[in-house]
């Protein structure tokens, strides 16, 4: 068996499950950190390789490794290939699982679950949390300069048909109109046949691309900018920029099929958090919020409340509630 901690005092180990995909990792070390700033606590990280993955772990002796690490109070992962591991080294070594969001598996097999709320869950069983969009590991800000701007792309998927022309299209507009200091950043999967186009055609505005930055790049520039726009492909980089607080652009695409994550696109530019580029078009402004999205912070609080049973004077004193719908803001 894993080490056994020592003193009660110790911190709260929590073993991170990382399936490799930038985004599902960018949400587990946001909530483990968000923990981290609550109480005491020490990260073992879970590298989910090949030989882990699926049916996998279940193998006799594939997760003998873990025995020289410190017992987990926590195991947290995101995506479809660490549901199974987690479930796997929680009955061999203890501790209570958090999966974030909607897992592949039956919600009850989990301690806990963080699952956004533009998945429509039929219902919603004790053990779920909604959340407002992806965890991250962005923080608001008080410091966006109005003179800086930046664009976010994503690339294709199977919600939205990606053009290299209609986003060069919008941004250009949008660069053009708003004299700003600009950037432009790309992700893993925004096609190399755009950078190229936009290096051939557009030379005085930068293009930094992912692999050019560091982690921490983007939410530099999400504290520091004015104003985002945001391919609408791409939910985690649309609440990174919302929970930076950063006024925000959605650029558009030709939707694929009117699915979950087109309604949310909806949903978000209904309630007034983001502007599209048809919208903007047409005069309406970018939205200028008076609070912050902290759904990371609340989702921590949620998870040393019920998981590591801390029930102190700092979680009496804060709200932690569901979300609701209008009320996160």
């Amino acid at each position: 068996m894993p080490q056994s901690k020592e003193t009660t005092d110790a911190p709260a180990v929590i073993w991170r499950f990382r399936d490799g995909r930038a985004g599902h990792e960018n949400q587990v070390e946001g909530l483990s950190e968000a923990i981290a700033s609550i109480c005491p606590a020490q990260f073992c990280d879970i590298y989910l390789n090949r030989s882990f993955r699926g049916m996998k772990s279940l193998i006799p002796n594939r997760l003998s490794f873990a025995k020289n690490l410190p017992a987990p109070d926590l195991l947290i992962g995101a995506g479809h290939a660490t549901h199974l591991p987690l479930l796997t080294f929680q009955k061999r070594f203890g501790g209570k699982t958090v999966v974030i969001m909607k897992p592949s598996l039956p919600t009850a097999l989990f301690d806990l679950c963080l699952i956004p709320v533009h998945d429509n869950l039929m219902f919603q069983p004790g053990n779920v949390i909604r959340t407002e969009g992806s965890l991250n590991k962005i923080h608001p800000s008080t410091r966006h300069d109005a003179r800086q701007g930046i664009v976010l792309l994503g690339g294709p998927s199977r919600h939205f048909a990606w053009s290299d022309e209609c986003v060069m299209a919008q941004i250009l507009r949008i660069t053009q109109k708003d004299c700003l200091q600009w950037t432009l950043a790309t992700s893993h999967r925004t096609p190399q046949s755009f950078v190229q186009e936009w290096h051939r055609q557009v030379s005085e505005i930068p293009l930094v691309t992912s692999q050019e930055c560091s982690p921490q790049w983007v939410p530099q520039q999400l504290a520091n900018c004015g104003v985002a726009w945001v391919s609408c492909d791409s939910m985690s980089m649309i609440y990174e920029a919302l929970t930076a607080g950063t006024r925000l652009g959605l650029l558009e695409l030709p939707t694929m099929t009117q699915d979950r994550i087109s309604r949310n696109i909806k949903r978000l530019t209904h309630q007034g958090l983001a502007t599209t580029y048809s919208q903007w078009l047409a005069g309406h402004e970018l939205p200028v919020y008076g609070n912050h999205l902290t759904e990371t912070d609340r989702c921590a609080l949620i998870v040393v409340e019920r998981c590591l049973n801390s029930g102190g004077e700092l979680l009496r004193r804060k709200a932690v509630a569901d979300y609701r719908p209008g009320l996160a803001w």
